[in-house]
């Protein structure tokens, strides 16, 4: 007879799956951005806008990357916003488990 909690039973964590989380719990800094858009797919920034249509930032380009990308970085500049404080250039800050940068890595080798 089967239990209820055994329809819930996946497959267990792979040694590579390990591996991978060991180093990126290991990380003090946001490590490097690898343009893969997940933050842009799931929510937007504050200068971003919703695109209902399309369940991702309205800015965000085919390659991946923020179509307002200069305008944001000459704001930042005229308003001296230090670079840990700034949008770009402060690396991957939704790393963790995240399907679209671990694939991009693997594909790198990283």
């Amino acid at each position: 007879m089967k239990k209820d909690n055994d329809a819930q039973r996946t497959e267990p964590l792979t040694d590579d799956f390990i591996k991978n989380l060991e180093k990126l719990i290991e990380e003090t800094d946001c490590p490097e951005c690898v343009k893969c858009g997940w933050c842009c797919k799931h929510t937007v920034c504050y200068y971003g806008e919703w695109d209902y249509e399309k369940r991702q930032c309205k800015f965000l380009t085919e390659e991946n990357l923020c179509s307002k990308y200069d305008e944001i970085n000459a704001f930042e500049d005229k308003i001296r916003l230090d670079k840990k404080s700034r949008l770009f250039g402060s690396g991957c800050c939704l790393n963790y488990e995240n399907p679209y940068r671990l694939e991009i890595l693997r594909r790198l080798g990283k």
